[in-house]
C-alpha cells in the first residue's frame, strides 16, 4: 500500500518554509553554543602552561641551591628533572590549546551541518521547482494577452493535483468540465494553490459573428 504525500500548495510550502527555517536556525545556534563551550576549555590549557612556567622557575630556584655544601650535587639533578617537567607541561598545554581550538570548530561544523544539510538537500529541489512553476504562471498572467492554453493547462493541473474532496467542491464532474471546455473554476483553484489568488486568466475575445451579406432584390 503506497503512502499518499500532499501535493505542495502555497500553504504547505509556507508551513515547510517555517519548519525548515526553525530547524536550521536551532541547530546552528546549538552548534555555536557547543563550539563556544569547547573553546572555553582553552582556559585549562592556559592554566597548564602557567603551571609549567612556574615549575620551570622552581627548577631554576632549586638549581641555585647547588652551592650549598653537602647537597649541591644532588640538588642539580633534582633541578634538571623539575625544569624538564615544567617544559613538558608547557608544551602539552600549548598543544592542547591548538587541539581544543580545532575540536571546537569541528564540533560546531558537525552539529550545524549534519542535521541540516540532508534536510535542505531534500527540501530545496521541491521549493525551487514549486517557485519556478508559480513564477512561470505569474509571468504568463502578467503578459495580459489571452491564453486559452494556459487556462486549460491550469484546469487540468487542478484535476491532477487537488485532493478528491476539494476537487468535488469545485465541480461535481470535473472531467466533463474538461471535455466541454469549462476551465474557469478549475483554473482559478489551481491559481489559488500556487498562491496567485486574485489573478485570472485572460479570456480570448469571442469573434464577432459574420452576418450574411444582403442580396439586392
Amino acid at each position: 500500500m503506497g503512502i499518499a504525500f500532499p501535493v505542495p500548495g502555497v500553504r504547505l510550502i509556507r508551513a515547510l518554509d517555517v519548519v525548515v527555517a526553525v530547524w536550521v536556525v536551532a541547530w546552528l545556534v546549538l552548534a555555536l553554543l557547543v563550539g563556544r563551550e569547547v573553546r572555553d576549555l582553552r582556559q585549562l590549557s592556559d592554566t597548564v602552561v602557567v603551571a609549567g612556567v612556574a615549575v620551570e622557575e622552581t627548577g631554576d630556584l632549586v638549581d641555585s641551591l647547588g652551592s650549598v655544601p653537602f647537597v649541591g650535587s644532588r640538588v642539580g639533578e633534582v633541578a634538571d628533572r623539575v625544569r624538564t617537567a615544567g617544559r613538558s607541561a608547557q608544551a602539552s598545554g600549548r598543544d592542547s590549546q591548538d587541539s581544543t581550538e580545532n575540536l571546537s570548530i569541528l564540533l560546531a561544523l558537525s552539529i550545524g551541518l549534519i542535521p541540516t544539510l540532508p534536510l535542505l538537500g531534500l527540501y530545496a529541489p521541491l521549493r525551487v521547482t514549486w517557485t519556478r512553476e508559480a513564477r512561470a504562471v505569474r509571468r504568463a498572467l502578467a503578459a495580459g494577452s489571452p491564453d486559452p492554453v494556459l487556462e486549460e493547462f491550469l484546469a487540468r493541473r487542478a484535476v491532477l493535483n487537488l485532493p478528491y474532496q476539494e476537487l468535488r467542491a469545485v465541480s461535481p464532474d470535473p472531467f466533463r468540465d474538461l471535455e466541454e471546455g469549462r476551465f474557469d473554476e478549475l483554473a482559478a483553484r489551481e491559481l489559488e494553490r500556487l498562491g496567485l489568488r486574485g489573478h485570472a486568466v485572460s479570456r480570448r475575445a469571442e469573434p464577432d459573428p459574420i452576418l450574411p451579406k444582403e442580396t439586392p432584390e
